[in-house]
């Protein structure tokens, strides 16, 4: 290694984390920009990757709202809403059973949280119509249906109550509902199979402007560095990979052809979604 190269190489080696764990590729381009007198724009690319693929999700979920609106699996207020009723339910099915209660003196906390449940399950079943729920929001609708279904089992178990009635009418909702969403489901295969991908699609159809994104960034960082300045990046870049896999620091391989800035774009930009980090 040139005497000059390998200067440079201890350099950046000395601004990186100290903890093996803690150094990956974008980490070492960071700090081989600062070494070759351009650390301003290396925090300006990080800062241009990070809001790219931070924008790129938020963009993600705006349009899932825009065209799926209740019903969408990120930021659709039906799931929050079935998640409270969801939870009122397993609390009223708790109180029914009359565990560390005496039935007689929780009727009105039953009456409550039952009443809210299948209200909260009407709004939502009354606001998405007939059309399909993604699966999250009917595995909810189900576990809503078997805890409404429970407390009326045990209200029916001990001498009636003024409750019943409500607690009954409760059940029925819930358990009506789940058959609803399912029917539902079963009648519109092309609809249910829409609902269920929404999200890798909308991911499939945004990569293409991220990726634009992206490029804009890499051709902006190019023509600040200009030609020289952007091949000694890349063979320090290359040097400092190598330095460290000698002594055992293997990191996710660059490409020599990466340009300058690509290894932080590219790492920054890669998880844009969380589904994405989940496969990672």
């Amino acid at each position: 290694m040139p005497e000059g190269l390998a200067e440079q190489v201890a350099r950046t080696r000395s601004n990186l984390p100290t903890n093996p764990a803690h150094i990956d590729a974008k980490e070492v381009e960071r700090a081989v920009f600062g070494v070759v007198g351009h650390g301003d724009l290396a925090l300006r690319i990080w800062a241009d990757a990070r809001d790219a693929a931070e924008n790129a999700w938020r963009e993600c979920r705006r349009r899932m709202r825009r065209e799926y609106g209740a019903r969408s699996p990120h930021g659709g207020w039906a799931i929050f809403v079935l998640f409270a009723a969801l939870l009122a339910g397993a609390v009223s099915a708790a109180v029914a059973s009359g565990f560390r209660s005496d039935p007689a003196q929780t009727e009105v906390l039953l009456a409550v949280l039952v009443g809210f449940s299948a209200l909260a399950d009407l709004m939502v079943l009354a606001a998405t119509g007939w059309r399909p729920w993604n699966w999250a929001a009917v595995r909810m609708q189900i576990g809503l249906a078997i805890a409404l279904g429970a407390a009326v089992a045990f209200q029916l178990s001990r001498p009636e109550m003024w409750v019943l009635p409500l607690v009954i009418a409760g059940g029925v909702i819930g358990v009506g509902g789940m058959l609803l969403v399912l029917l539902v489901r079963m009648l519109r295969p092309e609809e249910r199979l829409e609902i269920d991908t929404v999200i890798n699609v909308a991911v499939e159809r945004m990569q293409p402007e991220l990726d634009a994104r992206a490029a804009e960034i890499q051709a902006n960082a190019s023509e600040e560095l200009g030609v020289e300045d952007s091949a000694r990046i890349v063979a320090l870049r290359t040097a400092v990979l190598a330095d460290l896999a000698a002594e055992g620091i293997v990191l996710e391989p660059v490409p020599e052809q990466t340009p300058a800035g690509g290894a932080m774009i590219a790492a920054l930009t890669a998880h844009w979604h969380p589904y994405s980090r989940q496969k990672a």
